[in-house]
């Protein structure tokens, strides 16, 4: 076991240095402001070490090490006798079920009173810790955490101080080319449908493409949306024909594109749409994620939809969850600005075009009773 002050010019700072030194395995025990001239934030951290096993009696040439993670040696136990060494060992054990007893209980921090109540309230609408941490120093009461937390989050819209509702997708010039792309069962049909109602409200000229071919059913879904809301559809099965009908398209304002929902690990998967964008086509994308996932889930998902040209994020589901800090996590992360939001499965409606207050706002609410 290795504790250690270190200090920083804030909590954020000290926190950082704690990682550096002790590795990310390093438990927080303390953390004190101190005034004067110069203020600084204190923080006691732990970190546990294994001690190599000792294969023959103590007393031999070779002394037994501490070690630590990735099993580097950190320091000789020189001069101990077999009877210190044991009972140093069992007290290494006794303080490592100590601070894990105090990690478990909610204790493995020793913030000022209205830090914690902070802390625990941004941990508990699923905000990861670290950044429930560097949130709680930012903000020097629970009244400033909107405004800190906005200016995490970046949004697509609505641009210009407009009202949301007057928002489709985010304003480029000329031709839209966008696909939506996501993993199964994240709304991404339903959401096409909803962008195609949007954009002809305003007066655009729409079309839809599915190159999603796999489920069985999509074709039919995509096909009653399209006849509903009285626009053109294509399905096709490769790149060539996508860029066709693209082509044959020339006369639209927008242009949505549904893909296909597969197991993003698959790595067939992703590169069949890397094949999309290897035919140079100008697309806009933007990946799905459902809140109704766990924080971790979309963590993993979205790492493996990064190794493509994504542009935005926007999350679907926001009805159906309890909780919604995944998305201030994904913002903080992965620095994607946040398209919109769906709120529900009614076609047209259920889509939200939010800055970054009001995003802000509707995560900070799913922690109220």
């Amino acid at each position: 076991m290795k504790i250690k002050k270190i200090r920083g010019r804030n909590f954020s700072e000290a926190l950082a240095l704690v990682k550096k030194e002790l590795g990310k395995d390093a438990v927080i025990l303390s953390s004190e402001d101190k005034n004067g001239a110069r203020p600084y934030v204190e923080v006691t951290a732990a970190v546990d070490y294994d001690l190599e096993p000792v294969d023959r009696e103590y007393g031999g040439p070779a002394e037994p090490e501490l070690r630590g993670n990735g099993g580097l040696p950190v320091k000789p136990l020189a001069g101990l006798a077999p009877g210190e060494f044991l009972e140093l060992k069992q007290e290494i054990k006794s303080l490592r079920r100590s601070i894990e007893t105090m990690k478990n209980s909610g204790f493995e921090l020793n913030l000022p009173e209205d830090r914690k109540r902070m802390f625990f309230f941004l941990k508990e609408i699923s905000i990861k810790e670290e950044f429930a941490l560097r949130l709680v120093q930012r903000a020097s009461a629970i009244e400033d955490i909107e405004t800190v937390m906005s200016g995490d989050i970046d949004t697509a819209g609505p641009p210009d101080g407009k009202a949301a509702d007057s928002v489709n997708i985010p304003a480029q010039a000329g031709r839209r080319i966008v696909m939506l792309i996501g993993p199964t069962g994240v709304g991404k049909t339903t959401t096409i449908a909803k962008l195609a109602s949007r954009a002809i409200k305003q007066g655009k000229k729409v079309a839809m493409i599915s190159i999603d071919t796999y489920k069985i059913g999509a074709a039919e879904q995509i096909r009653i949306y399209s006849r509903m809301i009285g626009i053109p559809l294509d399905i096709v099965s490769n790149t060539e024909n996508l860029k066709n009908s693209i082509k044959r398209f020339s006369d639209r304002d927008v242009i949505l594109i549904d893909t296909t929902g597969q197991n993003p690990g698959d790595s067939g998967y992703i590169s069949g749409l890397k094949d999309v964008y290897r035919a140079g086509l100008p697309i806009e994308t933007q990946l799905l994620l459902s809140t109704s996932s766990d924080c971790d889930f979309l963590m993993g998902t979205y790492r493996h939809y990064k190794s493509l040209p994504v542009d935005y994020i926007a999350f679907t589901k926001t009805d159906e969850a309890v909780k919604l800090g995944s998305i201030y996590n994904l913002c903080c992360v992965y620095r994607k600005p946040v398209a919109y939001i769906t709120t529900g499965q009614r076609v047209p409606g259920n889509i939200e075009f939010v800055d970054t207050r009001q995003l802000t706002n509707l995560i900070l609410r799913t922690g109220s009773a």
